[in-house]
């Protein structure tokens, strides 16, 4: 049987849809959004729920985490835990995406 190849056929320089998202958002300069955003939705499910529960807003902005908590006690509690915080969210990221910990 006759083999017939097309001059259309693809060529074997393909690559995964996970390798070809990494890289558009590479070119575009989207990646570190994506990260932040990434960590923002991610928040209940890093932290747990009984903090989320009492977070409002969360948002970073130039390598700071900003996190309004509701409870002053809890509030304590995650300012003696931010090197902890900065970690599991650093780690989540596979990135340095945070440096500091603002609660407000």
């Amino acid at each position: 049987m006759a083999t017939f190849y097309h001059e259309n056929t693809r060529q074997s320089n393909t690559s995964s849809l996970g390798d070809a998202i990494d890289a558009f958002l590479n070119l575009y300069k989207l990646k570190n959004r994506y990260q932040k955003a990434g960590v923002v939705v991610s928040w209940a499910e890093l932290m747990g729920e009984p903090i989320a529960r009492y977070s409002q807003r969360v948002f970073i902005k130039d390598k700071t985490l900003f996190v309004e908590i509701t409870s002053a006690p809890l509030k304590n509690e995650l300012l003696m835990s931010k090197s902890q915080i900065i970690k599991i969210i650093n780690q989540h990221a596979n990135a340095e995406l945070v440096e500091e910990v603002i609660f407000l």
